[in-house]
C-alpha cells in the first residue's frame, strides 16, 4: 500500500493541472491580501479632520432640532420599539470615509475565502485526476498490475486527501501571515490570531469534503466534465431555489439541508441564518416576519459525514463491480 501512496502521490505532482490550480489559489490569496491592507490602513490626518468637520456640523444640527428628534424618539417609543432603536445621535465613526477593520475580521475573510477557493480547486482536481484514468484507459491498464481494485481505490483517495489537505494547510497559514504582516506594516494591531487558526483549522475540513465530492463523483460518472456538472447544475439549482423560497416560503425548511450553508457552519463552528416571510397584516400593509435559525457545528458536522459515507459507498461499489474493459 506505501507504494501504491507513494506512486499516486507523485502521480499527483506531476499532472500540471495540480500546478495550474495552487498557481490559481495562490493569486486569489494575493488579491485578497490588496483588501486587507486597504482596510486595516488606519484613517490619514486629511481624512479625520474631514470626518471631524462633518460630525461637528451634524452635531450642531442635531442640537437646532433636538426637540423635534425627541418628539420622533417618543412616537418611535409608542409603537412599541426600545428606546436604544428609535434614540439616534450623530457618531464620529459614521463619517469616515471609509471603515477601518480590525485584524480579527480581516483574518477571518482571508482565511474563508482561501478555504472555500481551495476548496473549489481541490473538488475539481480531484474529479480530474479520476476522470482523466477512465477516459485514457489508465485505469484499466493499472489494474492488469494491481488487481487487488480495493487497494487501488484506496491509495488513489489518500494522496488526493494528503495533497490536497497538506496544500491547504500551507496556503491557509500563508494568508494568516501575509494578513499579520499587512497589519502591522498598516500600523493596526494584530489580534486574536489563535482564532483564525482555528478558522483555518476547520478549513482542512472543507479540503476533505472538496476531495472526497469530486473523487466520488469522478468515480460514479466515470467523466470529469460529469462530475464538474454536477457541481455546476447542483450550483443552477441553488439559485433558482433562492427564487422559488421567497415566493413558496414554506420551502424555507430545507436551507438546513443545503451543502454551502452546512459548509459554513462546519467552517464557522455554527452557522446563523433567517427566513423571511411576508404576511399581510390587519391594516393590510405586509410585514415581513424574521425567524433566525442556527446549523451547529455538531449537525454539520453529521451532515456531512453521513453525505460522505453514501457517496463513498455508492463509488466503490461501483467501482469494485463495473467493468473498465
Amino acid at each position: 500500500m506505501i507504494r501504491l501512496l507513494r506512486a499516486e502521490l507523485l502521480r499527483l505532482r506531476s499532472r500540471k493541472l495540480t500546478w495550474i490550480a495552487l498557481a490559481a489559489v495562490l493569486l486569489v490569496v494575493g488579491l485578497t491580501q490588496i483588501a486587507v491592507y486597504t482596510s486595516v490602513r488606519p484613517l490619514t490626518a486629511t481624512e479625520q479632520a474631514q470626518a471631524q468637520g462633518q460630525f461637528q456640523q451634524a452635531q450642531r444640527e442635531y442640537e437646532q432640532n433636538k426637540d423635534r428628534n425627541e418628539q420622533d424618539v417618543q412616537d418611535c417609543m409608542a409603537q412599541g420599539h426600545p428606546r436604544e432603536d428609535c434614540y439616534y445621535a450623530p457618531k464620529l465613526e459614521e463619517f469616515a470615509q471609509r471603515t477601518v477593520s480590525t485584524f480579527e475580521e480581516m483574518a477571518t475573510l482571508s482565511v474563508t475565502v482561501t478555504a472555500f477557493v481551495s476548496a473549489l480547486g481541490l473538488l475539481l482536481l480531484s474529479a480530474s485526476m479520476v476522470g482523466a484514468e477512465f477516459s485514457s484507459g489508465a485505469m484499466s491498464n493499472w489494474l492488469t498490475f494491481i488487481p487487488t481494485r480495493t487497494r487501488v481505490y484506496v491509495s488513489k483517495l489518500l494522496s488526493l486527501l494528503l495533497g490536497g489537505v497538506a496544500a491547504t494547510a500551507v496556503v491557509t497559514a500563508l494568508a494568516i501571515g501575509l494578513t499579520a504582516l499587512l497589519t502591522r506594516i498598516a500600523g493596526a494591531d494584530v489580534t486574536s490570531v489563535g482564532a483564525a487558526a482555528a478558522t483555518g483549522g476547520r478549513g482542512l475540513l472543507l479540503a476533505v469534503i472538496a476531495v472526497v465530492v469530486g473523487f466520488t463523483l469522478a468515480m460514479l460518472t466515470r467523466h470529469t466534465i460529469a462530475a464538474a456538472g454536477a457541481v455546476l447544475g447542483y450550483l443552477f439549482l441553488s439559485f433558482v431555489l433562492q427564487i422559488v423560497m421567497g415566493a413558496l416560503p414554506s420551502l424555507q425548511a430545507i436551507k438546513k439541508l443545503q451543502p454551502e450553508l452546512n459548509a459554513l457552519a462546519v467552517l464557522d463552528h455554527g452557522y446563523r441564518y433567517v427566513d423571511y416571510v411576508n404576511t399581510m397584516g390587519p391594516d393590510g400593509q405586509y410585514n415581513y416576519t424574521e425567524t433566525p435559525h442556527v446549523i451547529t457545528f455538531g449537525e454539520s458536522s453529521l451532515y456531512w459525514a453521513v453525505v460522505l459515507l453514501v457517496l463513498l459507498a455508492a463509488s466503490y461499489l461501483a467501482f469494485r463491480r463495473r467493468d473498465l474493459s
